[in-house]
């Protein structure tokens, strides 16, 4: 069975007195408990009205303090307390297993509270004499206050503008001083903002009207010089050339001189004309050995005409050599004969392998020259 007895020293003390202890000794079967990790609390309650076994209200709690194996109760921790008698229990609870022990295990442990010389027990009803007389004492106290030194000049805090961060609309503003390490004096201020709603979007503007501008002037005409032939703009030379520089003339070396090139067309030709008839004869099996050979003879002479044409295709007109009489003869006897012109059809004899070596070899020879 657990007990609490209240010592008699301080079982009864007045109100306003903030500075008694009041004495409590807690028993198990007689034992003293071990209150290492137990924590203290008393209950209390107004027993006023009521009797010893049935307390009325509970008012109040205040710690518990271990001294001795005494538990103590400090009037200060119950000044709120008015005079009268009051109902008191120790609850110990177990930090472990936070189960509590009361004590006592059956009624109360009692105190009281009596009133002092002042007649207060109510602060919310202070007779105006006593209020009086408090402003009286208050006044005494003053006058026995002396002044105290002067103090030291404070510092005066710096505060340099940090960072201003946006939040979102929806968030709290927030700000912060965070101390320089440089300076404990000088305070860094941040600032978090939230942004602020999205507004409507506004009517459409008026369109603007504007004058129309005034006519510019007319430009200058580019024109050329006929004497510098300078491009001229009103009368400032630009110093650029107009006109294109005249080209050189072709080196008539580099290129196949037109009577060689005639000549050579004009062998081709026979030589074409020659084995047409030869392909036609049948006088003699052997000529078809012949007329092989003057085809691969007619066939290279023809490749040459082809490259001597493409060469001279490539030649500038302006590049051409000036032709001379012998030049407008040799260009008439361009136009080849006709096959049944007598003149130009040779006529095979009885040793056409001799002839047909003797025609082709000329336009060979030419062509070197």
């Amino acid at each position: 069975m657990r007990t609490l007895t209240i010592d008699d020293n301080w079982k009864d003390w007045k109100f306003g007195d903030t500075d008694a202890v009041m004495t409590f000794t807690a028993q198990n079967d007689d034992q003293t408990p071990d209150f290492t990790d137990k924590t203290l609390t008393f209950k209390i309650a107004d027993s006023a009205a009521s009797t010893p076994d049935n307390p009325k209200d509970y008012v109040a709690s205040a710690a518990g303090y271990v001294e001795n194996n005494k538990v103590l109760l400090k009037t200060e921790d119950v000044k709120t307390l008015t005079p009268g008698t009051y109902s008191v229990e120790l609850w110990v609870m177990d930090n472990s297993t936070e189960k509590n022990a009361i004590y006592p295990s059956k009624s109360f442990a009692f105190f009281t509270i009596e009133e002092n010389t002042m007649k207060v027990s109510d602060i919310t009803n202070v007779p105006s004499k006593t209020l009086e007389a408090i402003y009286a004492d208050l006044k005494q106290w003053m006058g026995t206050v002396k002044k105290g030194a002067q103090g030291d000049p404070g510092k005066t805090p710096k505060i340099v503008m940090g960072a201003v961060t946006k939040l979102s609309p929806d968030a709290q503003p927030s700000a912060t001083l965070v101390p320089l390490q440089s300076d404990p004096n000088t305070y860094t201020l941040n600032l978090q903002i939230p942004q602020g709603a999205k507004g409507e979007q506004g009517l459409p503007g008026t369109p603007g009207v504007g004058d129309k501008g005034l006519d510019g002037n007319d430009g200058l005409t580019p024109t050329i010089d006929p004497n510098t032939k300078h491009w001229m703009i009103g009368n400032t030379d630009t110093g650029v050339v107009a006109e294109g520089q005249a080209g050189k003339d072709a080196d008539p070396s580099k290129y196949v001189p037109l009577v060689s090139f005639n000549d050579l067309r004009q062998k081709v030709q026979d030589n074409a004309t020659s084995l047409d008839a030869l392909q036609k004869s049948t006088v003699n099996k052997d000529l078809k050995a012949q007329i092989d050979k003057l085809s691969t003879q007619v066939s290279d002479l023809t490749k040459q005409v082809k490259a001597l044409q493409e060469a001279k295709s490539d030649t500038p007109k302006s590049d051409e050599p000036a032709k001379s009489d012998d030049d407008d003869q040799s260009a008439k006897s361009d136009t080849p004969s006709s096959s049944a012109d007598p003149a130009s059809t040779p006529i095979p004899d009885s040793t056409p392998a001799d002839s047909s070596t003797e025609t082709s070899a000329t336009p060979v020879s030419d062509t070197a020259n």
